[in-house]
């Protein structure tokens, strides 16, 4: 039988995983995922006329490239394990 505690995290992680799903659906987040989705392509179009002698220009193009893909990436993964932890926690009511 599990713990009330891991009881409490599992409906917690399926909470969040929902609200990220809400989120994802919303206009505010698909406005905020072709925000970011246009700072990779930003950062994409300025690598390829930045000089690679100018090592901090091109970190820093990197820096917000890596943000504008991880953020969709954050999103999904808070969805993808509220998902897990809904399913494990039906199946441990149903035993």
């Amino acid at each position: 039988m599990p713990s009330t505690t891991d009881t409490d995290e599992l409906i917690a992680t399926a909470e969040l995983g929902d609200e990220a799903k809400r989120f994802l659906e919303s206009d505010l987040g698909k406005c905020l995922l072709g925000m970011a989705q246009q700072e990779v392509e930003s950062a994409r179009e300025a690598l390829e006329t930045t000089s690679p002698m100018d090592y901090l220009k091109v970190r820093e193009l990197q820096n917000q490239a890596w943000l504008g893909r991880h953020f969709n990436q954050w999103l999904l993964e808070l969805l993808h394990k509220g998902e897990a932890a809904l399913v494990i926690y039906k199946q441990q009511r149903e035993f």
